[in-house]
C-alpha cells in the first residue's frame, strides 16, 4: 500500500486486503498493521493480524449510532 497515508492509531476501520477481503477492525500502528476485530476475533491470533503492505483499501468505521450496518447508504 505505497503512498497512501495510515489511520490515526486504534482507530476503527473497514479495510479491504489483497484477496478482495473485506474487514472490520482498527489500525495499529506499533504492529504496522490492521487488525481484524470483527464479530468478537481474537485480536491477538496472528490470521487476524493483516500487514500494511497487503491492504489495498481502507476507510474509517462511521462514528454515527443511529444508522443500521445492513443498509448501504448511496450518495
Amino acid at each position: 500500500m505505497e503512498n497512501i497515508s495510515m489511520p490515526a492509531d486504534h482507530e476503527k476501520v473497514l479495510f479491504t486486503d489483497q484477496n478482495g477481503t473485506r474487514h472490520e477492525g482498527v489500525y495499529r500502528k506499533v504492529l504496522k498493521a490492521f487488525v481484524d476485530t470483527e464479530n468478537g476475533k481474537d485480536p491477538e491470533d496472528i490470521n487476524n493480524i493483516y500487514l500494511e503492505d497487503r491492504i489495498v483499501d481502507w476507510k474509517y468505521v462511521h462514528k454515527d449510532k443511529n444508522l443500521d450496518p445492513d443498509v448501504m447508504v448511496i450518495l
